[in-house]
């Protein structure tokens, strides 16, 4: 039995004891798996834990990593708010990358006003993007998440197709565009990391987002539609156009963080491949339960374990197959929903009855 106080602290804190909880016994976990494969298991621990701390640059990192994670993750919530598992981000994340680097090569235009075109211009054809799988799937009942993963391979090859006929430096040895003129780039913030502007508009995106979704009669309509489409419809709510809303503005979220990470780290086109950013969004949106405040934690979380598996894998002796079962592990214990989810209910139990007694007397 719970103390009172422990009670109300425990159901008031619950996701945060129940992440950390999480955290606690996969890093267990991870080191039943290192003192097995590795001769430095407390070297792997250090790197892992403490690693991205140890430097500007290393934790630098981190926050370079949060920002397309954090997009992506916010797009995620959009798409699932309407109960819709549309997977299209991944293509217009990708796909945003080819319209700014169109843009930035080709315009003359002052600092502020160039990046601001490549970012509105890639966030309203990453919109577009989204919106393909999400009107098949409402107007001819089309599979929305095979749609939507066959369109991010159209992507992907229309975005190689640019890169390599039109916009390709024949001078590199590589697939890149030339790099992009200084009034294209965000600016980088933090010397010696590659921390850019792009932060402030990851700031700002997550206000809008959540604004949007709580605080109007919009998402108001998106989180109903989502949650009872029959009832939604009874009371007088489009579900159709709050849906289709939705899945453009979460294309739009991943455009803008496509030409962000262009503009802000890259400084030039040379994605040959899908970047993978949708499916840790969902990863994100799924442990966030879809809210916008709590994506930037959770991608946080995500670029820390990224970033302490990169200095795992650099420092030690444990191969990288075995760092991305590390990080596996920490994301299957935070996202396990079933996670003390038997003692919340039984602190629930116990807080109804103490309740019910009180009331009696």
């Amino acid at each position: 039995m719970m103390g009172d106080k422990f009670r109300k602290f425990f159901l008031k804190y619950f996701e945060a004891i129940r992440i950390a909880f999480a955290v606690t016994l996969a890093i267990v976990a991870i080191m039943i798996v290192i003192f097995f494969v590795s001769d430095q298991p407390l070297d792997v621990l250090y790197w892992f834990t403490i690693g991205p701390l140890t430097s500007l640059r290393r934790f630098g990192t981190v926050i370079e990593l949060l920002i397309p994670l954090s997009f992506c993750g916010l797009a995620m919530c959009m798409m699932f708010q309407v109960n819709r598992f549309n997977m299209s981000v991944d293509g217009a994340f990708f796909i945003a990358g080819s319209v700014t680097a169109i843009i930035a090569l080709h315009l003359d235009l002052p600092p502020i006003v160039l990046p601001a075109l490549c970012i509105a211009a890639s966030g309203l054809v990453g919109g577009c993007v989204s919106f393909i799988p999400a009107y098949i799937n409402e107007k001819y009942k089309a599979h929305i998440v095979v749609s939507s993963i066959m369109l991010n391979y159209v992507m992907l090859y229309i975005g190689r197709f640019i890169l390599i006929q039109w916009l390709k430096d024949p001078t590199f040895s590589y697939n890149g565009t030339p790099f992009f003129s200084e009034n294209a780039l965000l600016t980088r913030i933090l010397k010696g990391t590659r921390i850019h502007t792009g932060i402030f508009i990851m700031i700002v995106a997550i206000i809008i987002t959540y604004i949007l979704l709580y605080k109007t009669k919009v998402g108001y309509n998106m989180r109903y539609s989502g949650q009872n489409a029959a009832f939604a419809k009874y009371v007088g709510i489009d579900t159709k156009k709050s849906i289709l809303s939705a899945q453009f503005i979460g294309g739009m979220l991943a455009g803008i963080g496509g030409s962000i990470e262009c503009l802000g780290i890259y400084q030039q086109l040379n994605w040959e491949a899908h970047l993978g950013y949708g499916f840790d969004g969902v990863i994100i949106a799924t442990i966030a339960k879809n809210n916008p405040l709590a994506v930037p934690v959770v991608a946080f979380l995500l670029s820390y374990i990224r970033a302490g598996g990169d200095l795992v894998n650099r420092m030690t002796d444990v191969p990288v197959e075995l760092v991305t079962v590390i990080q596996s592990l920490v994301v299957i214990f935070i996202a396990a929903k079933a996670l003390l989810a038997s003692t919340k209910h039984k602190a629930l139990i116990q807080d109804a009855q103490t309740k019910t007694e009180k009331g009696a007397n």
